[in-house]
C-alpha cells in the first residue's frame, strides 16, 4: 500500500508541510505499516534541509534509498518524501516492534546533530506531527534506539533520538487527550539532574534545613504562615487608617461649606471627627488633612507662639 494522506493529516494538525517532487510514487508499494519509528538524522550542526533531504532521496553507505517517508526540519516544518516502503531500520531485536522491519514501520527523520539540544519549536512539532499520525492510524510509537539497542550482540546499535522516549509518548498522548504540557525534551541525564534538583529544593523548602551557621533547622512552612499573618495584620491596619481618614475628610467637607470659619473651628471640627482617638492617630490625621501646616496648627492649639 501507499500512504497518500500525509499532507492532509499533518496540515490539519496546524503544521507547515512541503511536498518533495515524486513522493506519491517513491518507495516500494509492498508496504503494510503498523507502527511509527522516530529518528534523528545525526548530521552536521550546519546541515541544511536540502542536504538532509538529498541523503534521504539518494541513500547512504548503510541504507539504500529512499531512507524515510517523512522529514522534520529544525525549523519545525515537515517534508513528505515518500509514500511507500523506505529503508530506515533493520528488523528490530527489542522494543515494541521486535521482529518488525521496514515493511511494517513508518519512518520519520528529524534534522538533528549528535549532542545538539532540542529546541521547543522542533520538539513540539515532532509531538504534534506524531500525534496526528497516531490519531489517524492508532499505531504505536517507538524510537530507533529502542528498536536496535546495544547489548544484543548486533553491531548496528542505534542511540537516536536523544530525548526520552517515555516522555515523548506521554507528550503525544497529552496532545491527543487535550492535556498537553510540553517543554523541550530532556535527555535521560538531564531529567535525572532535574529530578535531583527538585528533590533538594523540596527538602529545603518543606522539610527544613540547617541554618547557615550549621545549627538548628529553618521551618519554611512556619515562615510562610507567619508572613501570611503579618500581611493580614498590615491589611487590617491600612483599612483602619483609611476609615479614620474618611472621617477626617467628612468633617473637613462640612466645615468648608460654611461662610466663614477660623482655624480654631477647623481644629475643633477635626477633633470632633476624631473623637477619642489615640494621640498618634490624631497627629497622622492632621498631617493627612493639613499637610505642612499641621505643626503650625498644633502649636496654636496649645498656645505656643511661632
Amino acid at each position: 500500500m501507499r500512504i497518500l494522506w500525509f499532507v492532509e493529516v499533518l496540515r490539519a494538525a496546524g503544521l507547515t508541510v512541503h511536498e518533495v517532487d515524486g513522493w506519491r510514487t517513491r518507495g516500494s508499494a509492498t508496504f503494510e505499516p503498523r507502527g511509527i519509528m522516530v529518528h534523528e538524522t545525526r548530521g552536521s550542526l550546519r546541515s541544511t534541509d536540502a542536504g538532509e533531504i538529498r541523503v534521504l532521496l539518494n541513500g547512504s553507505t548503510t541504507a539504500p534509498p529512499p531512507i524515510a517517508q517523512l522529514y522534520l526540519s529544525r525549523s519545525g516544518q515537515w517534508w513528505v518524501v515518500a509514500s511507500g516502503r523506505c529503508n530506515h531500520v533493520l528488523t528490530g531485536w527489542a522494543g515494541p516492534f521486535k521482529g518488525v522491519g521496514n515493511g511494517g514501520l513508518l519512518g520519520i527523520e528529524a534534522q538533528h546533530a549528535l549532542g545538539e539540544p532540542w529546541t521547543e519549536n522542533q520538539y513540539r512539532s515532532y509531538v504534534r506531527g506524531v500525534a496526528a499520525l497516531r490519531q489517524r492510524t492508532g499505531w504505536a510509537v517507538a524510537g530507533h534506539k529502542e528498536h536496535q539497542p546495544g547489548g544484543y550482540g548486533n553491531p548496528s546499535v542505534k542511540t537516536d533520538p536523544s530525548f526520552n522516549m517515555d516522555q515523548f509518548r506521554r507528550d503525544v498522548a497529552g496532545r491527543l487527550t487535550g492535556t498537553e504540557s510540553i517543554m523541550p525534551a530532556l535527555t535521560e541525564a538531564q531529567q535525572e539532574q532535574l529530578l535531583r534538583y527538585a528533590k533538594d529544593n523540596y527538602y529545603i523548602l518543606w522539610q527544613g534545613a540547617q541554618k547557615p551557621d550549621g545549627s538548628g533547622r529553618t521551618d519554611f512552612r512556619q515562615y510562610f504562615q507567619d508572613l501570611r499573618q503579618d500581611l493580614q495584620d498590615l491589611r487590617q491596619e491600612l483599612q483602619a487608617l483609611q476609615a479614620l481618614l474618611s472621617e477626617v475628610r467628612a468633617g473637613q467637607r462640612e466645615l468648608a461649606g460654611r461662610d466663614w470659619v477660623d482655624e480654631r473651628q477647623i481644629i475643633d471640627g477635626v477633633l470632633a471627627g476624631l473623637g477619642s482617638r489615640d494621640l498618634d492617630e490624631v497627629a497622622s490625621a492632621l498631617r493627612a488633612v493639613f499637610g505642612e501646616r499641621a505643626a503650625e496648627l498644633g502649636a496654636r492649639l496649645v498656645g505656643v507662639p511661632r
